[in-house]
């Protein structure tokens, strides 16, 4: 109806209150239909995308089966598939990070960058027609979606088919670690702790920028790909013998350390690409100068080959992420030897400007329609946002290559850890414990034995580097440096370990002991519950220590949400930086004492209060204390902690009602005595206060 009301409402009736509210009906409409998509949707299908592609891991998944869950618990599938493919989009766009850090700048121009200033979606979903953000959708679905199929489907059956010993997955719903709360101890301290200590981000970026330096050299995209251009891309090889014969991987077997060496040495403009005439490229001649130097350098080589200037073209590209697109036009264009297209139709930069269009239409030249205006960006050509590359020919062969040699370093990476994770996980498994196997708590063994073990070698490949870089005085100045700050941050690393994780959350589980579960042992008298709760004192301690440990990080969790709190601002103070920076006997005093005293007092208190109702019934013996102290006996003591608790609770409320009182007594006070309107007075100018006190002074004649 409110798109009826829109359309065919005259134009003479626009300003009526119905056409307005019929129009700001349709723009909320349409923004909540593209949040939508983009926030539920795309999960969605990413999520089940994600599941179809692990399905080779399961042993008895289907797409049956999948679809008979679905209408059995509709929506706690569906909120699991949207978490799932929302862990995957965030995770996806951190690697379109890491790629904008090791690639060229403008290479990712198709994929939207959300740090560009003059990005505004909400502005385009307003302004910008349905059918072009339509389209812009269904291309981004069908590339998520086959990112995943070819990355994460084939890693995984690649991983299937070559360890076909180690699948399918375990996965029993009745299997734990062990009797006690290990599971939870290592998925949600152990591991997020390694991963913030061994940051695996570097190694992977290491990794994979390493990789990607490789495959853009073994396909001649140095410069396109990397931004750094390479004369050994700029040419071909060939072997004087047989010049029929192709020359694969030169850079392995040919000298091109001589060709990069007469680049380098030869008398020419060089950097930027940049030639006689500002903005122009290096000239023919120039060529043919360079040309003949590296044959007279290759001539005096023992291997007869030859390399060739010459194959491809000089292009240009976007320089920056943030370039704005404009539909039909495109951003790879062939230039001269000054830098301007060699179509005058791909021509946009006198297409955008009115004198350079001018003088083109008198030249007789044909240009392409000028970028149309938008009212939240300028889309018009600029300079500087475009440079000028090397292409080789069979750019789109070339870009395949390297595309396909990414997706064979994330599937090798991916199903190599998979594999090596599950093999260690099982094995590590199968030693501490003696339940039923379940793949889950292996790979999660497996993933932190590998990222310690990677992490390791990371850095110690980092330090050798840096060590063979420098002189012999300074690597020893640097080594005794570097032992220092380990020996400094692995006492106080092991020491804040031992106290915070270790005496205080064993403390803190003495009191959870004492008020919740003997409480809960004596009120819930069944067999049930006591075959439950039957374990020693120590067991008891064991398992509440590590209930405590996830208290303490829970803790810690919520005072990094509040900030402003005294203990939050002490906790940054004391612990900003890394391991040999702690202040550590300040944290003890400031933390760990107080928590400590507290929880001790809390906890013998019952006991004592124990004690108390013993010796007046005149019972008090060492043997009855003993079973009481080991939870034994539970009647006294829990008796002797209902009290406590009735105690704190009346307290607490004769507390809360003494406060009530003073603040009543007090606006009571205010009313009667007008001290409240007095100083409430005193936050006004004088000038306000003198023209009510002469208002209230009454008119003598």
């Amino acid at each position: 109806m409110a798109w009826a009301v829109v359309t065919y409402t005259p134009r003479s009736l626009q300003r009526s209150a119905l056409f307005g509210s019929a129009r700001m009906f349709l723009r909320m409409a349409k923004v909540v239909f593209f949040i939508c998509i983009e926030l539920v949707v795309f999960p969605v299908v990413c999520g089940y995308c994600l599941d179809v592609s692990l399905m080779p891991l399961l042993a008895s998944a289907s797409i049956g089966a999948r679809v008979q869950e679905l209408l059995a618990h509709r929506w706690a599938a569906l909120f699991t598939h949207w978490l799932l493919g929302l862990l995957f989009m965030v995770h996806f766009a951190r690697f379109v990070l890491h790629c904008r850090h090791v690639m060229r700048p403008g290479l990712l121009w198709f994929i939207r960058d959300p740090n560009d200033p003059e990005f505004h979606p909400m502005r385009e979903i307003l302004e910008d027609r349905m059918l072009p953000q339509q389209y812009n959708i269904a291309r981004s679905a069908l590339m998520y979606c086959g990112i995943i199929l070819a990355c994460v489907g084939l890693s995984m059956t690649l991983a299937a088919r070559t360890a076909p010993s180690v699948f399918p997955m375990q996965w029993r719903g009745d299997a734990r670690f062990g009797d006690h709360p290990t599971g939870i101890l290592l998925m949600v301290f152990l591991l997020p702790v390694a991963v913030m200590w061994g940051r695996p981000n570097e190694v992977l970026h290491a990794l994979f920028s390493r990789w990607w330096r490789v495959a853009a050299r073994a396909t001649r995209l140095s410069e396109f790909v990397l931004g750094e251009r390479s004369i050994v891309d700029e040419g071909e090889w060939t072997l004087r013998r047989m010049p029929w014969l192709p020359v694969l991987a030169p850079r392995l077997w040919m000298p091109t350390d001589v060709v990069e060496r007469v680049f380098n040495e030869f008398d020419a403009v060089d950097e930027a690409r940049a030639g006689p005439v500002p903005g122009a490229l290096p000239t023919h001649e120039y060529y043919v100068q360079l040309q003949c130097a590296i044959d007279a350098a290759l001539a005096q080589n023992p291997l007869q080959v030859t390399f060739t200037l010459g194959s491809g073209g000089n292009f240009r590209v976007p320089t920056v992420d943030t370039v704005p697109v404009v539909p039909g036009r495109i951003m790879l264009v062939q230039v001269d030897g000054h830098g301007r297209p060699v179509n005058s139709r791909y021509d946009y930069e006198a297409a955008d400007d009115v004198d350079l269009r001018d003088a083109a239409e008198r030249e007789g030249r044909v240009l392409p329609p000028p970028a149309p205006e938008s009212s939240y960006r300028d889309r018009r050509f600029r300079r500087e946002h475009y440079t000028v590359v090397y292409v080789p020919p069979g750019l789109r062969a070339r870009m395949c290559g390297v595309l396909a040699m990414g997706w064979l370093a994330v599937a090798v990476l991916s199903s190599s850890t998979l594999v090596l994770s599950l093999i260690i996980g099982r094995r590590t498994y199968a030693r501490i414990s003696n339940l039923p196997m379940h793949d889950m708590y292996a790979l999660s063994i497996g993933l932190l034995v590998l990222l310690i073990v990677a992490v390791l070698v990371f850095r110690l490949a980092t330090f050798l580097h840096n060590v063979a870089a420098n002189s012999r005085a300074e690597w020893t100045r640097e080594l005794r440096r570097r032992a220092v700050l380990a020996w400094t941050a692995a006492w106080k690393a092991a020491l804040t370990a031992a106290v915070f994780f270790g005496a205080v959350p064993a403390v803190y589980g003495l009191v959870v002991e004492v008020y919740f579960v003997v409480l809960l042992r004596h009120m819930a008298a069944s067999p049930e519950v006591e075959v439950a709760f039957e374990r020693t004192m120590l067991q008891a301690m064991a398992h509440n220590w590590m209930f405590g440990v996830l208290h303490v990080w829970v803790g810690l969790s919520l005072l990094r949400v509040f900030p402003a709190l005294w203990w939050s601002r002490q906790l940054e103070r004391l612990f900003t930086g890394p391991p040999h920076t702690w202040h550590v006997g300040r944290s003890i005093l400031v933390f760990a004492l107080p928590l400590i005293g507290v929880s001790v007092a809390t906890a013998a208190l019952p006991f004592a209060v124990a004690a108390c109702i013993m010796w007046y019934r005149g019972e008090l013996t060492a043997d009855a204390m003993l079973r009481a102290f080991w939870l034994v006996d539970l009647d006294v003591l829990a008796l002797s902690v209902k009290a406590v608790l009735g105690t704190v609770l009346i307290v607490a409320a004769t507390w809360q009602a003494c406060l009530l009182y003073r603040k009543w007594s007090q606006s009571a006070r205010d009313r009667a005595y007008l001290v409240g309107h007095q100083l409430h007075n005193l936050d006004e100018p004088a000038e306000n206060i003198s023209a009510e006190t002469t208002a209230d002074v009454p008119a003598t004649v």
